[in-house]
């Protein structure tokens, strides 16, 4: 990428504006964005029906997309690269950087670009525009930090971390396993028109008189579920070491609409430094490790989200 532009030499003439043109006006109408590095690591973001999604696979983060579309707007100029330095970064960016390509809805490339590392203040950001010869120093006015950081390429990275979403009429039921206390495992289940069941699973059997506005308070938790993130420092036989250890908890979930959802909770260890704090507290009093639906990959889950959910059958008897 970026071939033969060592070749070239800035000049104190004018600059065009074409060479430092980096912004994308209409951020609305971009339905791709590809982003890939020397390496050949490489990530495709692309708009579907008003959804964004990673490597034509995932649904994509909304927070990120929505960042990275920001930042297509708002970037301009913060200062050329000085003469004595031009060389130097030139030379950088020819040998690391992301080439960002963004399309518009007509399939056209509106912008491709290459973004460096940044300045030695880490106030700006180097970059280049394809065919230019001239870098600059990028930076988004308002904000004091550089920009590299926003074109990640890892895909779990991008990945929505939403679990599921569920209306609270097109919840059809909920489980909750709980394996350490059995007795405590029920299924919820919402008959329609304020009406609902309560099965005790340890006996097979509905609970006679139970609190409805307290169930119905409960099944109203499950209008968004989401994970921190995916536990990529777990190696792969690490992960399937904990997948094979008992699960503490197992959340399935039936929507009518989205069909059903399938959360397993596993201990995680403690993460602490402190030989004391180990022995004490052997396990993470945060985070657990979660595992969702057939999704071989373990995520990071909190307990501050789901300790509300993992409720036992008694919280709901009269």
């Amino acid at each position: 990428m970026i071939a033969g532009i060592l070749y070239f030499q800035q000049t104190n003439s004018t600059l065009k504006p074409e060479l430092k043109d980096f912004a994308v006006e209409d951020t609305a109408s971009v339905s791709k964005i590809f982003m890939v590095n020397k390496l050949n690591e490489q990530v495709l973001l692309e708009k579907r029906n008003d959804q964004w999604y990673v490597n034509d696979k995932y649904p994509a983060r909304k927070d990120a997309i929505d960042m990275l579309l920001k930042t297509f707007k708002r970037i301009d100029v913060k200062a050329p690269v000085s003469k004595s330095a031009f060389n130097t970064v030139v030379k950088n960016l020819a040998a690391n950087n992301v080439k960002v390509e963004v399309y518009t809805n007509d399939e056209k490339a509106e912008k491709i670009f290459y973004v460096g590392g940044p300045t030695q203040d880490y106030y700006g950001t180097y970059m280049m525009l394809e065919n230019s010869s001239t870098p600059f120093i990028m930076h988004i006015p308002g904000f004091s930090g550089y920009l590299s950081s926003r074109f990640f390429l890892n895909e779990d990275e991008w990945r929505d971390q939403t679990i599921c979403r569920n209306r609270f009429e097109e919840i059809s039921s909920v489980s909750i396993t709980n394996f350490r206390n059995t007795g405590q495992s029920f299924h919820a289940v919402n008959l329609g028109n304020n009406k609902f069941d309560l099965i005790d699973l340890a006996k097979n059997q509905s609970v006679a008189s139970f609190d409805t506005v307290m169930l119905k308070q409960y099944l109203a938790q499950y209008k968004k579920l989401s994970f921190e993130r995916f536990a990529t420092e777990v190696s792969r036989e690490r992960t399937d070491s904990i997948l094979s250890t008992p699960a503490i908890y197992k959340i399935a979930i039936e929507n009518k609409i989205n069909g059903s959802t399938e959360i397993l909770a596993f201990l995680r260890p403690s993460t602490s430094e402190d030989p004391a704090d180990r022995e004490q507290y052997p396990y993470d009093l945060e985070r657990m490790y979660g595992k969702i639906n057939n999704d071989s990959n373990l995520v990071i889950i909190q307990y501050f989200t789901f300790d509300p959910l993992f409720a036992d059958l008694k919280m709901f008897l009269r």
